[in-house]
């Protein structure tokens, strides 16, 4: 976006008004990306705190950034991965980002599909996305959730953009192993809804 380019630039000349009406635009965005890898609040919140604190600090030598947004997940899954990944020292959790766990829900208040058929799609997606590893849950959200480019995953995930193509693919091919034709179809419409 045109507008975050600008902040951005701003933000890093140290304009605070900018930097704060960064801190606004994404805060929801990276605290919704932060619930598909833990339902712990207070450790997303502290994520965005951490990353939002960090930009502020080293801005001056911050490089500029094609895209504010590819930018900010990028460093908010760094992050949280990482803080994830020490606290699973204490847990059963693999210490690896591909164990992690990604959750991806559909919203409950949809009103384009009947009820019957809207719990339908949730219950063919839930076991769907049991079959699924993490990252392709993660790639299906960054890609159709968060309108993503293939690079722009790529650069988020630290994956070369072939591989974000097969991956983003395998994922798919079990969507549709489990999701009906006409459900796969309703789902994305759904999902395209929820982008606007």
């Amino acid at each position: 976006m045109k507008e975050d380019l600008i902040l951005w630039e701003e933000f890093r000349l140290g304009i605070e008004t900018s930097f704060k009406t960064l801190f606004i635009h994404y805060h929801a965005q990276l605290f919704n990306y932060g619930h598909k890898f833990t339902s712990d609040d207070e450790l997303i919140e502290d994520v965005v705190q951490e990353l939002f604190i960090k930009l502020w600090r080293n801005r001056e030598s911050i490089n500029n950034t094609p895209s504010v947004k590819n930018y900010l997940y990028k460093a908010f899954r760094r992050i949280i991965v990482r803080k994830l990944t020490y606290n699973s020292r204490f847990t059963s959790l693999s210490s690896d980002d591909k164990d992690l766990p990604f959750q991806i829900e559909l919203s409950h208040d949809h009103k384009m599909i009947s009820d019957e058929r809207l719990q339908s799609i949730r219950r063919q997606l839930n076991k769907a996305l049991e079959q699924m590893t993490a990252r392709q849950r993660e790639i299906i959200h960054l890609r159709y959730f968060e309108d993503m480019s293939y690079e722009e995953i790529a650069e988020v995930m630290d994956l070369s953009t072939k591989s974000t193509y097969k991956l983003l693919y395998r994922a798919i091919d079990s969507l549709k192993e489990y999701i009906s034709p006409i459900n796969l179809l309703a789902l994305l419409i759904i999902i395209r809804s929820m982008q606007k």
